[in-house]
């Protein structure tokens, strides 16, 4: 059952847009650097990160289900995942008391588990969801948090990509082209004046008030290759190296591992666009 929708946002409030990618190091850094060059745009409000509403349902859902069985009659006043709804609410209408009118304020999570839920739970709420190449990502992730013996595998990684492209993907055909965009990592870093311009239009900001000849200067953010310090990705901003493209960084993997990929993510790697 869909969860209740929150109130809609308040006429004179700021405008809220979550901004998605399909697992850690798909490029909502770099999307979200872009769209911080703008003097309307806010982001990490009060300091958070990440924020993963949609990817802790089920554990609002258990929370549910033991505030229920304190006393079982409010199951006939309260309806699927409501109490969920009224944190997320609070938290919205939070932003839009303290926030100002006008400014587009970003939350960001790297993640699209139960995108599906979207809709219901931000149906006055715009979404930006970052794809990218499926080995590109898998090879970053496992360059940031290197495999273990008996911790997750390479086909595990591989199988986070595709479950959250086909999530992506899922729920972008459910919405309308106003409230939901796709964008690929690998089109922002080919065409980042493009991109900027086509989040504007997307997101109804001033595009004369976009300061386009800064986009070079964006600093690297969480680089798997060019953010390492002490062995470790570094959080720290850093300048960009000459050359740097994340986007075509080759990949060398065995035999093995190509079989496991195409095993694993293949048809969703095709289905996403990407060629084999």
């Amino acid at each position: 059952m869909a969860p209740d929708a929150p109130a809609p946002a308040l006429a004179s409030a700021p405008r809220i847009v979550f901004l998605h990618g399909v697992m850690p190091r798909s490029g909502t850094n770099y999307l979200q650097s872009l769209l911080e060059l703008h003097p309307d745009v806010l982001v990490n409000p009060y300091g958070i990160r990440e924020l993963p509403f949609l990817n802790t349902l089920e554990d609002a859902r258990t929370y549910e289900g033991r505030f229920l069985r304190l006393y079982r009659r409010n199951r006939e006043s309260f309806s699927d995942l409501e109490t969920f709804c009224y944190m997320v609410n609070g938290f919205l209408r939070r932003i839009e008391a303290e926030f100002p009118a006008g400014k587009t304020v970003v939350i960001k999570s790297p993640h699209t588990r139960m995108m599906r839920y979207f809709p219901y739970l931000f149906p006055a709420e715009r979404c930006l969801i970052v794809l990218r190449d499926g080995r590109r990502a898998v090879q970053s992730t496992i360059d940031t948090w290197p495999l273990r013996f008996l911790g997750r595998t390479f086909a595990d990684v591989c199988r986070e990509w595709s479950f959250g492209t086909e999530a992506a993907l899922e729920a972008q055909s459910r919405m309308s082209a106003d409230a939901c965009r796709l964008v690929r990592f690998e089109d922002a870093v080919a065409a980042p004046d493009g991109t900027a311009r086509d989040l504007m239009r997307f997101l109804e900001l001033d595009e004369g008030r976009y300061p386009f000849e800064r986009i070079g200067d964006l600093p690297i953010l969480g680089s798997s290759r060019a953010s390492r310090s002490n062995g470790e990705v570094s959080w720290t901003p850093v300048s960009k190296p000459e050359g740097f493209d994340p986007s075509k960084r080759p990949i060398q993997w065995s035999r093995k591992r190509r079989t496991v990929f195409d095993a694993v993510a293949g048809d969703m790697q095709k289905k996403a666009g990407y060629a084999s």
